[in-house]
């Protein structure tokens, strides 16, 4: 009952706060291959997200092994960017990081450095996650921990005014459940609330996008059985406010191939052409160590918002 009564009075605010209510999110065309690991000449990319600039330029940033540098596993990763005029083609610029994974970019409102960078990094051995800020977001300078413990998905920022709100995944119950947690952050990177767990067992979140001024989509990449099995390439789509969650209908799936590896990487949507896009990697092998062979892949796939 008291579950009913929150996602009642999440639709309230949802009919106040603009007229239209968001009711399902529909993806009608085939996805569409954007960037290749051998395109840039690296054995593994991961851990991506797609900003457009205020002079209209796309920004891919992304984690990657370079070619012949095997990896004993996913951490040895460094952060690289790719430029892109259309939004689908994209030229590698080089690194612009060393051992940087699990990470996403920003644009805020800040004039003087608008750029906010958040991700993974070693601290006396131990991974901890950082912010970072930057002018031009090629350089990125003095970092500021954020957390002493590690979150172990991509890591999302959405600014929000002077604030942003940061999207983690932590794992509870000897890791047989996976949830989401909410901090809202100063554009210096100050705590401006409590951090919350999210509403919605055993989400493994890889996408966190804007819609408006208010509310954010969630696209839980994993969905967990009690048991502690993980359930592969399978996802729902959930509407966030705060610590409400409220699930809405989603026909993503319709487009996974049984063969591949999705893991959606969005921290936020890529318009391009005014059409909303959703980002997303498929890999051939396995999630947990990277080798010689692999192959990764980003696409975009689009994305239809349905109001009534």
């Amino acid at each position: 009952m008291k579950q009913f009564v929150l996602y009642s009075l999440l639709a309230v605010m949802l009919c106040a706060c603009g007229g239209k209510q968001l009711v399902g999110v529909r993806f009608p065309e085939p996805p569409v291959e954007i960037a290749c690991n051998a395109d840039f000449g690296m054995e593994l990319i991961n851990y991506f997200n797609i900003l457009q600039t205020p002079d209209g330029t796309y920004r891919m940033y992304f984690s990657g092994n370079e070619e012949n540098g095997i990896a004993e596993n996913e951490w040895q990763q460094n952060l690289y960017l790719a430029e892109s005029a259309d939004g689908f083609h994209y030229t590698l610029k080089g690194k612009i990081m060393d051992a940087l994974i699990e990470q996403s970019v920003c644009l805020t409102e800040d004039r003087q450095w608008p750029y906010r960078l958040v991700g993974n990094q070693l601290e006396n051995g131990k991974h901890c996650m950082f912010l970072w800020k930057s002018k031009d977001g090629v350089s990125f300078g003095e970092r500021r921990q954020l957390y002493d413990f590690k979150h172990d998905t991509q890591n999302i920022l959405v600014p929000r005014g002077h604030q942003m709100k940061l999207y983690s995944r932590v794992t509870q119950e000897h890791y047989k459940n996976r949830r989401v947690t909410l901090t809202s952050l100063t554009l210096d990177g100050e705590p401006a609330g409590e951090t919350e767990v999210l509403a919605g067992d055993f989400l493994y979140n890889s996408a966190a996008c804007k819609v408006d001024s208010r509310y954010d989509l969630l696209f839980p990449t994993y969905y967990n059985t009690h048991g502690g099995t993980t359930d592969a390439c399978r996802f729902r789509c959930y509407l966030a406010d705060g610590p409400f969650v409220r699930e809405l209908p989603c026909d993503l799936n319709r487009w996974v191939e049984a063969d591949e590896s999705w893991y959606l990487a969005s921290p936020g949507f890529v318009i391009i052409g005014g059409e909303h896009y959703l980002a997303y990697s498929t890999r051939s092998e396995s999630h947990e160590r990277s080798h010689t062979g692999m192959t990764s892949q980003y696409k975009l796939i689009k994305v239809v918002l349905e109001y009534e």
